[in-house]
């Protein structure tokens, strides 16, 4: 019924809903995944989860810290020089945290004119050509959200790690927690991806994930993102080394790493009826959700719309919360 009303008041194709409790699961899916060939949402079909991808990148860079190959207090200076003029004092925890004065080439409009209306939003585009828009940076400590900061953090993985971002991602992630429907992917449009709605805009579904890379470009389904979820913040039962039902382990000890102040990787809030949760929501080109879990880990909830109605996602998610 949650997921018939969020398609109603989102004026969206589909949604997928969610909810783990203690790691009890129940999902539900409403509408199309894809409405021109009349395709019922199911609950296993995949989204791009956009800024979400910032919390699986956080936890990889927590993973490095944790094995000392990387300091919160390490310089761009030090590990990526020259990458960005004006840059080389930011650390990485200012990157982490969103107050490294690094500029959104998300709102360089110069920026979106070319992929909107250059037709670009089919090419390939490398982490270093991305952070050519945006600007100088602007003054560090001061909190201003930038897909920069998590495409410089995807830069560091790389250059720690000799890997690739995917490589890193499937590696210290995807495949310890068996989520076998998230990736980095190559594929314009990827295999199992609903149909996303932009509007009368090209490039809803069919779009590089380059374009967000390491800060937006991930496509999951629901469950894996709650999977992903509940191993951070999951509490005594991740805690305690429970296991998925396929034998994946359920802990990510990077969790109480992230939840340092307002997040590293993830916000804070405090819902209407008093639950704190960590969370996080993505807007993409025809896409939005939100992944949450309860401060005390024993509650996920991840909403997936195949257009872009982040704030009925989030409310969606709120309430479902608060239950």
């Amino acid at each position: 019924m949650i997921a018939d009303d969020l398609v109603a008041a989102a004026g969206s194709p589909g949604a997928v809903v969610h909810v783990r409790d203690d790691g009890r699961v129940q999902e539900a899916a409403s509408g199309f995944a894809d409405p021109a060939t009349r395709t019922p949402m199911r609950v296993d079909h995949r989204f791009r989860i956009a800024s979400i991808t910032k919390t699986f990148t956080a936890a990889i860079t927590l993973q490095l810290v944790r094995e000392r190959r990387l300091a919160l207090r390490d310089t761009l200076g030090k590990l990526l020089p020259g990458v960005l003029p004006g840059a080389d004092r930011v650390t990485v925890e200012q990157l982490l945290t969103h107050t490294s004065g690094i500029p959104d080439y998300l709102t360089d409009s110069r920026f979106m004119d070319t992929i909107v209306d250059g037709g670009m939003h089919t090419r390939d585009w490398p982490p270093r050509e991305l952070l050519g828009y945006g600007g100088r940076p602007g003054k560090s400590g001061v909190n201003r959200y930038s897909n920069g900061n998590f495409i410089l953090l995807g830069l560091v993985i790389e250059k720690v790690t000799g890997q690739s971002y995917a490589e890193a991602l499937r590696e210290r992630v995807t495949e310890p927690l068996r989520l076998r429907d998230t990736e980095l992917p190559r594929d314009l449009r990827p295999p199992g991806l609903a149909a996303g709605r932009q509007g009368d805009g090209p490039g809803a579904t069919v779009v590089s994930s380059s374009i967000f890379w390491s800060a937006g470009g991930l496509v999951s389904t629901a469950r894996d993102v709650g999977t992903f979820y509940e191993a951070l913040f999951g509490g005594k039962r991740a805690a305690s080394g429970g296991e998925t039902p396929d034998g994946a382990p359920r802990r990510l000890p990077e969790g109480t790493a992230l939840k340092r102040a307002d997040g590293l990787g993830v916000f804070a809030d405090r819902l209407p009826c008093g639950i704190r949760v960590w969370n996080h929501s993505g807007m993409i080109y025809g896409y939005s959700g939100i992944a949450m879990s309860s401060e005390d880990g024993r509650r996920q909830v991840v909403v997936q719309l195949n257009s872009p109605a982040a704030g009925q996602a989030i409310a969606t998610a709120g309430k479902l919360m608060c239950r």
